[in-house]
Parts: structure tokens; sequence; C-alpha cells
């Protein structure tokens, strides 16, 4: 049982990581921006990150650049919609600050578990998946 933090402000997101987890019989820890997702990260022993790029108080890829430098053994896979700009870009950017996978949004299910999975057996630089 791998124990898996997803930091993201949309509800929906953790929702699907839920379901996904309560399938693959992971736990999952939420916070909802940066600033708790670095916090959670620090005192808490997690096997994988998934990590919105656009939230408040603290962007993701602050979070992630901190995240890497705290434990860069913990894979992480970059989630975005965009916002204003393509999440391509974001993404691409996640990608060259040390992201392990990256995902666009909205998430797919199967292509998530799929991903998830990759991640959590050590196949690191899986997933650069931007539709």
């Amino acid at each position: 049982m791998a124990s898996i933090l997803v930091v993201d402000d949309d509800p929906t997101i953790h929702l699907i990581a839920a379901e996904l987890l309560r399938a693959s019989d992971h736990a999952m820890v939420e916070a909802a921006d940066g600033v708790e997702g670095i916090r959670l990260f620090k005192a808490l022993p997690v096997d994988l990150v998934v990590l919105d790029m656009l939230m408040p108080n603290r962007d993701g890829l602050e979070t992630l650049l901190e995240m890497k430098a705290l434990k860069p053994q913990v894979p992480i896979l970059a989630i975005s919609s965009g916002g204003r700009v393509s999440p391509a870009s974001y993404l691409k950017a996640a990608m060259t600050l040390g992201a392990d996978a990256s995902l666009e949004k909205p998430l797919r299910l199967d292509t998530f578990r799929v991903t998830v999975d990759r991640l959590l057996a050590g196949n690191q630089k899986v997933a650069r998946r931007v539709s």
C-alpha cells in the first residue's frame, strides 16, 4: 500500500484520486494548496505526489522545486488545466524542473491509474503526456 499526497485546490481532483486509490488499496492525504502540501510532505512518509500547477497561496512550480530539494526520490505527477495559458506550458515547465510525469486536466481515470501505477513501480519520466 502506497501513501499518495494529492495537492490541488480542485475538490473534483480529490474525488478522482480517492476513487482510484480506493480501488488500488492506497492511502491518500489531501492538501488544498502548496503551503499545506509542503507541510504534509515534510511531516509524513509519502510515496508519490500528485501536484496541480495552478493553486492559491503557492503555485505548483514553486512547490515542485521545494519538494524535489527535500526528497528527490519521491516521484511527482504534475497536473494542470492551464488557466489563462495552455496546460502544455505549465506541464513542460514542470517536467523541466523535475516532475516525473505530467497529465492534462480533465484527468481520465484510466490514464491517471496507469500513470500512478508506473510511478509507484519506479518507472520515472514515463508519462510525458501533454494532450
